[in-house]
């Protein structure tokens, strides 16, 4: 059994700004530590829904980026998890659109659909980070065949996304079990 789980929402000024705060603020997003803990939280005091996965002896890896291992370390004891750089987010760049000013979440959205265009702005190809999480899926698909064998994932929305989906194209049954704001926690069954 895999459990993917999307970090909390991280605390930062989300209000509109132009794009030389968007990059600021991109900064500070990726360097966060501060997330929204009432998501976490509320999942944790639904017992029917957190029990099973916080009682299990499951290997438990991480992105380094602070908000996901922020977010690991709410949910898990720090010595049982394991940091592991090809979880990181998919790389994102803003570049600098005069006069414009929108929400932060709105710039993010606007860049993202400039890379999946092929728009990088310097940032690492999509075919490139779509390998790193082909990569990580193939790993997780073969540790999930080992009997009672269960590995829990901290990462980030597309990222994860990617691996979900690459691991359901191999048969995995996916569902939701949990989400809040950002937080989201998804299993996979073989």
């Amino acid at each position: 059994m895999i459990y993917l789980i999307r970090h909390a929402t991280p605390l930062i000024d989300y209000k509109p700004c132009n794009a030389r705060s968007a990059k600021t603020l991109l900064d500070e997003y990726n360097q966060t530590s501060s997330i929204d803990e009432a998501e976490i939280t509320a999942f944790l005091s639904q017992p029917d829904v957190s029990q099973g996965l916080l009682a299990s002896e499951a290997s438990i890896i991480s992105s380094p980026v602070n908000r996901a291992y922020a977010t690991a370390c709410r949910l898990f004891d720090v010595a049982r998890i394991q940091k592991d750089a090809r979880l990181r987010e998919y790389d994102l760049r803003l570049s600098s659109i005069p006069v414009l000013k929108m929400g932060l979440r709105h710039w993010f959205a606007l860049h993202r659909i400039l890379w999946l265009l092929g728009i990088s702005l310097g940032a690492a190809s999509r075919k490139a980070e779509h390998q790193r999480a082909l990569g990580v899926a193939d790993e997780l698909y073969n540790r999930c065949g080992e009997p009672g064998k269960i590995t829990i994932v901290v990462s980030h929305g597309m990222f994860l996304r990617t691996v979900r989906k690459t691991l359901q194209k191999r048969g995995m049954q996916a569902r939701r079990v949990y989400r809040s704001g950002c937080f989201t926690v998804e299993s996979l069954t073989p």
